[in-house]
C-alpha cells in the first residue's frame, strides 16, 4: 500500500476548513472545491463564463453552510436581469453542494465576465434545524459579482462585518482548472482596528487559485495567509451531490392525476430531468403502469 500516494490523493479531495482565532474575534472558512466545480461544469455543459460563475456560487454556499450544523443548508438565489438571469447553489454543512444555472434566452451573449447577471436581487435562506420555514434574507445585488454581493449581503442583512473572497480559473479550453474560496467574520468583541488590520491583509493576498495550484490545501491556506493563530473548528469533504432520484420523480408523477399520467405516456413525454444536477431519469410503459396502479389503488 502506497501510504504517500493515498496521502496525496486525501490532500487534493475537495474540502471546507472551518476556524477560530485564538482571541475569539473572527471565524474563517476556506474551500477548494476545483472537482465540485467541474463536475458541475462538466453536468450542465457549461461555457467558460457561466462555468466560473456558477462555480463561485457553489464556492460561496459551502463557505456559508460550513457555519451551521450537520444536514442544516443555504440557499443561494441569484436572479438578475443580464444574459444569465438566475444562478442557484444549495449547500449541507455536511458537504453536499449542488446548483445550477438559467439563461435569459438561448441566444444570450454573454460578453461581460464580472457581471453578467446584471441588475437583481440575491436571496440567502437558511434551512435550520426545529424551525418550520427557512430564514431568508433578501438584498439587491450591489455589482452582480457573486463575492461582493455575498459580502454585501452579510454586512446589509445580518449586520456582520464580513469579507469574501471567491475565485476560480479555466484552461485554454475554457474547463474549470482551480476553484475555491474564503470567508472571514468578525464576532462580538472584535476591535476595529483589528478588523482594518485583517482587510488589508486579505486585499493584497495572491490569487487563491495561485495557491491551489501550488498544491496547498485549505487548511495549509489558512495557516500562510491569516495574521492570527487559530484552533480548527471543521474539516469537511466537499462533493457534488444531488438527492434525486427515480422515485422522487415517481412521487412527483403521482401528484398530477390519473388522466395526465395516461396524457405523459400517450406523448411519449418519458423522460424527466434534475434541474439541479441535469441528471435524466427514464419512465417505461412497466414505469407508468406501476404508477397508474398506484394512483388507482390510492385513490379507491
Amino acid at each position: 500500500m502506497d501510504i504517500e500516494k493515498i496521502k496525496k490523493s486525501i490532500q487534493l479531495r475537495d474540502r471546507c476548513v472551518r476556524v477560530l482565532s485564538k482571541n475569539g474575534h473572527f471565524r474563517v472558512s476556506c474551500v477548494k472545491n476545483t472537482k465540485t466545480a467541474q463536475t458541475a461544469q462538466l453536468n450542465h455543459s457549461l461555457d467558460d463564463v457561466s462555468a466560473v460563475i456558477l462555480a463561485k456560487s457553489l464556492s460561496g454556499a459551502s463557505l456559508a453552510a460550513s457555519f451551521l450544523k450537520g444536514e442544516e443548508r443555504v440557499v443561494l438565489d441569484f436572479d438578475g436581469t443580464g444574459p444569465i438571469k438566475k444562478v442557484y447553489a444549495e449547500a449541507l454543512q455536511i458537504g453536499e453542494v449542488r446548483g445550477f444555472v438559467d439563461f435569459k434566452d438561448s441566444t444570450s451573449e454573454i460578453t461581460d465576465f464580472n457581471t453578467p447577471l446584471g441588475e437583481g436581487v440575491l436571496r440567502v435562506s437558511r434551512i435550520l434545524y426545529n424551525r418550520a420555514e427557512p430564514i431568508t434574507g433578501i438584498v439587491e445585488l450591489h455589482k452582480g459579482d457573486i463575492a461582493t454581493d455575498l459580502a454585501f449581503y452579510y454586512n446589509q442583512s445580518e449586520q456582520v462585518p464580513t469579507a469574501v473572497i471567491l475565485d476560480s480559473i479555466v484552461d485554454d479550453n475554457g474547463l474549470i482548472l482551480e476553484s475555491g474560496g474564503l470567508i472571514l467574520q468578525a464576532l462580538p468583541g472584535h476591535k476595529d482596528i483589528e478588523i482594518l488590520e485583517i482587510f488589508s491583509v486579505l486585499s493584497n493576498l495572491p490569487r487563491l487559485t495561485e495557491l491551489l495550484s501550488d498544491g496547498l490545501n485549505p487548511q495549509q491556506i489558512l495557516k500562510k495567509i491569516l495574521p492570527f493563530e487559530f484552533d480548527l473548528i471543521n474539516s469537511t469533504q466537499v462533493d457534488f451531490f444531488c438527492r434525486c432520484s427515480k422515485d422522487s420523480f415517481t412521487s412527483r408523477i403521482l401528484t398530477l392525476g390519473l388522466n395526465n399520467i395516461i396524457e405523459m405516456q400517450n406523448a411519449n413525454q418519458n423522460e424527466l430531468v434534475c434541474h439541479y444536477c441535469n441528471k435524466h431519469y427514464y419512465f417505461d410503459d412497466n414505469d407508468f403502469a406501476s404508477i397508474k396502479e398506484q394512483l388507482i389503488a390510492k385513490n379507491n
